[in-house]
C-alpha cells in the first residue's frame, strides 16, 4: 500500500470520526436542552400549583368570612329590624320619625352587608352555575345606581367546570370594580356566550379608555394585584384576556376560555 492510499485511508478514518464527534456533542446538546425545558415545565407546573392553592386557601376564607356575616351579623340585623317595628308601633308620636329613621338605616346597613356577603361568596355560583352567578352579580351591582350594566347571555345549556367558573367570576369582578374606579363609565354590557369551541365573555364600558393603562399602573405599585391577579387566574385555567382600546371612547375586555367544561 502506497503512502497516498495510507494518508487517504486516514483522512477518511480522521473524518468519519470527527463526524461522529460532532453528532455526539450534537445529540447532548439536544438532551441538555430537552432537560431543561422538561424542568421549566415542571417548574410553571408547580408555581401553577402553588398559586392554585393559594387561590384556594383565599376562597376558603372569604366563604367562611360570608357565611360568618350572613349567619351572625345579619341575624343579629333582622333581630335589631324587629325590634325597631315593636318600638315604632308602640311609640310616641314624637319618637316615630326617628326610629323610621333607624330602620331605614338598618334596612340600607343589611343591602350592605348583603352586598359584602355576595362579593366575598357567590352562593349562585355553586347553586345556578357561572352564568346565573354573573346575572345575579350585575343585578346586585345595578342596585348601587352608581353604574348600570347589562348582561345577556348565550350557551347557558354548556355545563362549566368549577374551578373554570370561580375564577372567571372573580376576573369579571375584578374588572367591574377596576372599572368602577377608574372609567368613569356609566354604562358596562356582558355578554356570555358558550359553544363547544369555548367560552367568551366581552365586557364592554363607555367610560374614558384609561382601563388598560389603570391596569398597567397598578402593577408598578407594591401590594397591588390588578392586571396580574386576572393573568394570574387565568393561566391557572388556559384562558387569556384581550384588550381593545374602542372609537370614540370605552373599552372592550375579551375573556376566552377554550377548554371549559368538566372532564369526563
Amino acid at each position: 500500500m502506497s503512502f497516498v492510499e495510507i494518508l487517504f485511508i486516514g483522512t477518511i478514518v480522521m473524518f468519519m470520526m470527527g463526524i461522529f464527534v460532532v453528532t455526539l456533542v450534537i445529540l447532548q446538546q439536544k438532551q441538555v436542552i430537552k432537560h431543561k425545558f422538561e424542568l421549566k415545565d415542571k417548574d410553571i407546573l408547580l408555581q401553577k400549583e402553588r398559586l392554585r392553592s393559594a387561590l384556594k386557601g383565599q376562597e376558603s376564607e372569604r366563604k367562611r368570612i360570608s357565611e360568618d356575616l350572613h349567619d351572625e351579623v345579619g341575624a343579629q340585623l333582622s333581630v335589631l329590624k324587629l325590634n325597631l317595628n315593636y318600638l315604632q308601633q308602640n311609640a310616641q308620636p314624637s319618637q316615630v320619625d326617628r326610629i323610621k329613621e333607624t330602620k331605614e338605616f338598618t334596612d340600607t346597613i343589611i343591602q350592605h352587608l348583603r352586598f359584602i356577603s355576595q362579593s366575598l361568596h357567590p352562593q349562585a355560583l355553586e347553586n345556578l352555575g357561572l352564568d346565573h352567578a354573573l346575572d345575579s352579580f350585575c343585578s346586585l351591582m345595578n342596585k348601587n345606581k352608581s353604574i348600570k350594566i347589562s348582561y345577556g347571555s348565550a350557551g347557558n345549556e354548556y355545563q362549566v367546570d368549577k374551578e373554570v367558573a370561580l375564577n372567571v367570576y372573580r376576573v369579571v369582578q375584578e374588572l367591574i370594580n377596576n372599572i368602577m374606579k377608574h372609567a368613569e363609565a356609566q354604562l358596562v354590557r356582558i355578554e356570555y356566550v358558550a359553544s363547544a369551541n369555548g367560552l367568551i365573555i366581552k365586557i364592554e364600558d363607555d367610560g374614558n379608555g384609561l382601563l388598560v393603562a389603570s391596569f398597567e399602573n397598578s402593577r408598578q405599585q407594591q401590594g397591588s394585584l390588578g392586571l396580574k391577579n386576572i393573568e394570574s387566574r387565568l393561566n391557572i385555567i388556559g384562558g387569556n384576556i384581550n384588550f381593545v382600546r374602542k372609537s370614540p371612547k370605552g373599552t372592550i375586555a375579551t375573556v376566552t376560555v377554550p377548554n371549559f367544561q368538566p372532564t369526563k
